[in-house]
């Protein structure tokens, strides 16, 4: 019986002096990147032209981490108002500044970008069909 006291005293301190980890939480590769999160489009050049003055609208990209944190892969969704949706993976080429994106139909793109310092304008540089495309992209979350 007396054993039983003792153990009995004895836990309270032992789950007293018990260390709880301080490590923050695990840190994914992409998130130095910048691209994390929603995108909205703000214009569009083709060719080194404007292509056309009204304020574009109505675009999204969404890019997500997965599952594996130490990879430079996530999840991408480009959307419009029109319903189009596009989904698939993304892998980020740090040295290059290049992102492959590869949608569930298995339909590669692949395109440059580059974030302004504030980390709020997203421009992305792509050629389609012999056009060269430079878009902006604005941070909505």
């Amino acid at each position: 019986m007396k054993k039983y006291l003792q153990i009995l005293l004895f836990t309270p301190f032992l789950m007293a002096f018990q260390c709880e980890s301080d490590d923050p939480a695990p840190f994914d590769n992409l998130e130095t990147t910048g691209i994390l999160g929603s995108w909205e489009i703000q214009d569009e050049v083709i060719n080194g032209n404007i292509s056309d003055m009204i304020p574009r609208c109505c675009e999204f990209l969404e890019f997500d981490p997965d599952d594996d944190i130490r990879d430079n892969k996530g999840l991408l969704t480009y959307n419009d108002s029109q319903g189009l949706v596009n989904s698939g993976t993304f892998e980020v080429d740090f040295d290059n500044q290049i992102i492959l994106f590869i949608d569930n139909d298995d339909d590669e793109f692949l395109f440059t970008f580059s974030l302004d310092e504030s980390q709020d304008i997203l421009t992305i540089d792509f050629n389609e069909d012999g056009t060269d495309y430079t878009q902006n992209w604005v941070k909505i979350n």
